[in-house]
């Protein structure tokens, strides 16, 4: 009921202006009386049931009806409600009906009224077989609800409560929530009481142990209150989450193995998928992240072309292009980055459900140290095909060598007796000079092939002094003046004003002298040969210059090899093994100097070696 003038009317009398409520919509009978029993209120189902309205008194009844006489004993009474059940002859129900019967005293603005509510047998069956159909609909569908009161009393749950929680009904009944949950909520009862204390909700996901298999269930407190705030309490809801959580288990763990197994893979790895003419960065393993620096938590789901260099981003693409435009399946292509590491790229794809679906991976393999091993294979393979050659080539020049000289002396040795059974002494003499000219030859190959056998061994001792390299110089070009005299060359000596002064082994200095002078006389047929020292900065030079033959430039790191000579083979031009540059190459390396020839065809050869400066004072 609901008058619109009571909140306005300060004057305002019930009793007189009962008939200024409004009817509301229900389902049971309702009647207001004062203390005479005269109807000041009525609504039509009322009227219907007792033929009664506004300003008639119930007194106009049977006198002998039930209904008045419990009315008549309560007025007497100073109870404040009354419930009774009643029969009632109406033909409104077609006959003699069960009503229920409510009567409450109520005060308003010290007036006594009499509200009575008279309920029908088939409203009650009604709310009855509503409230039996949602219990049963509960129990069907199988969803644990218990409702309990203001302060917490269980008084309903449905019976898969029973199941979860292993208690009967008649456990369940009248039992606090706070004390039933409080062996089920472990990790955080706490909250839970302050919520139910509060009145406010509260949900958490508990797990529960049954019959040894692991349970999750989502509980859900819902409090509430009635419509006409006369009734609140608490609705305790719960989801069974276990075939979620075990799903979500076991997808997490899949991503994990999955995880695992792509950053335990040692090549690089990117998953890219096409978005708009766009690829995105959709996963890749730690070795990509650490190889281009990038922080994963930051660019996945980025554009790639955002992410990785431009290069690498333009041959995917354009592998990708391939891939889609044609029958390929995978691309390959090499990619050197910027740490000066060697990629072999792979570019793949795979179908998610249609052919427009589709991810593409990318995997870089690092070949680095195979190309470098490639690399020196083939190096190594050229140098055996090179000692081959040499091989080939000293074994064919060491006969030549060894062969004419003892040929020679053979001669010799002929005319030799020759001269001493004619007693031409003087023939003798000449013969014998010849003889030891040709051994003094056949010495020095045999001592040069010892000498490049300790350098190639690491045999050779260096035995350091600090000496002034002019010297040597002077005393190796007194030694060769006569032979460079006798090709008609121009021996010319420079020597540097001050003393020369470097840290060097004597002994091998003056033989690289010697060798590299015995070179500039043997291939000069006319000019001259430059011998001398040069003081620059702090650094030594030792120049050896002829107008000779030359070299092609292209060929002088082949000329430092051993048994390595311009021209090759037996018609060659000229005599020796080819180790005169190779030993004297070596040996300044050894001694911690520097080796440097300019040479240019049929113009000459100059050939520097530089030491660092020394003087007495230094250790």
């Amino acid at each position: 009921m609901q008058n619109k003038y009571a909140a306005e009317d300060k004057n305002y009398s019930p009793a007189e202006n009962m008939n200024l409520y409004k009817e509301l919509p229900g389902s049971r009978a309702i009647v207001i009386v004062d203390s005479d029993l005269n109807i000041l209120y009525c609504n039509s189902l009322f009227t219907d049931i007792f033929h009664l309205n506004v300003n008639d008194s119930l007194h106009r009844l049977n006198p002998t009806s039930e209904f008045l006489f419990l009315v008549k004993g309560f007025l007497a009474k100073n109870f404040r409600n009354l419930t009774f059940d009643i029969t009632v002859n109406s033909d409104y129900d077609n006959g003699s009906n069960p009503y229920k019967v409510d009567i409450e005293r109520i005060f308003v603005k010290g007036e006594q009224f009499f509200l009575i509510n008279i309920d029908t047998q088939k409203n009650r069956k009604e709310i009855e077989w509503k409230i039996d159909s949602l219990h049963t609909a509960l129990d069907l569908g199988n969803v644990p609800i218990i409702i309990a009161g203001d302060k917490g009393s269980i008084v309903f749950a449905t019976h898969s409560v029973e199941d979860i929680l292993d208690k009967s009904i008649e456990e369940l009944f009248y039992l606090n929530i706070k004390e039933l949950f409080k062996e089920f909520i472990t990790d955080d009862y706490e909250s839970f009481v302050r919520a139910v204390d509060a009145r406010t909700g509260w949900k958490k996901i508990i797990c529960m142990n049954r019959s040894g298999k692991e349970e999750y269930w989502d509980i859900h407190l819902h409090p509430f209150t009635a419509t006409d705030n006369r009734y609140s309490g608490f609705i305790i809801s719960a989801h069974d989450l276990t075939e979620i959580v075990y799903q979500k288990q076991i997808i997490e763990q899949s991503e994990r193995k999955q995880k695992l197994i792509i950053n335990n893979i040692s090549d690089l790895l990117l998953i890219t998928r096409k978005e708009n003419n766009d690829f995105i960065l959709d996963n890749a393993n730690d070795n990509f992240y650490k190889l281009f620096e990038l922080n994963k938590s930051v660019i996945l789901n980025q554009k790639l072309k955002d992410i990785i260099p431009k290069d690498l981003y333009d041959k995917i693409k354009q592998s990708i292009s391939a891939i889609e435009n044609g029958p390929l399946e995978i691309y390959e292509f090499g990619y050197k980055c910027r740490k000066d590491r060697h990629y072999n790229c792979k570019v793949t794809y795979t179908d998610l459900g249609s052919r427009e679906n589709k991810i593409f991976i990318v995997t870089l393999k690092d070949v680095t140290e195979e190309k470098k091993y490639r690399e020196q294979l083939e190096i190594s393979y050229l140098k055996e095909v090179q000692l081959n050659k040499m091989k080939s080539s000293f074994l064919a020049n060491i006969s030549h060598e060894i062969r004419t000289p003892f040929n020679g002396i053979l001669g010799y040795s002929e005319i030799l007796n020759d001269c001493l059974e004619a007693k031409d002494y003087v023939a003798v003499k000449e013969i014998t000079e010849q003889m030891k000219d040709v051994l003094g030859r056949v010495l020095e190959l045999f001592t040069n092939i010892v000498d490049l056998s300790q350098i190639e061994a690491g045999e050779v001792e260096i035995e350091y002094v600090i000496l002034n390299c002019n010297q040597i110089i002077k005393h190796v070009y007194d030694k060769k003046y006569k032979e460079a005299e006798k090709k008609g060359l121009e021996f010319r000596l420079g020597l540097s004003d001050n003393e020369a002064m470097i840290e060097v082994d004597w002994v091998k200095l003056e033989k690289i002298i010697e060798l590299l002078v015995d070179n500039a006389i043997k291939y000069t047929h006319k000019g001259y040969v430059y011998l001398g020292s040069q003081i620059e900065g702090n650094n030594i030079k030792i120049i050896i210059e002829d107008s000779g033959i030359g070299m092609n430039p292209e060929d002088i790191e082949r000329l430092l090899s051993p048994f390595s000579q311009e021209v090759e083979g037996y018609t060659r031009p000229y005599e020796g093994l080819g180790l005169g540059l190779t030993i004297a190459h070596k040996l300044t390396k050894l001694m911690n100097g520097n080796f440097e020839i300019n040479s240019e065809k049929n113009k000459g050869t100059q050939i520097v070696l530089t030491f660092n400066y020394k003087d007495y004072g230094m250790e």
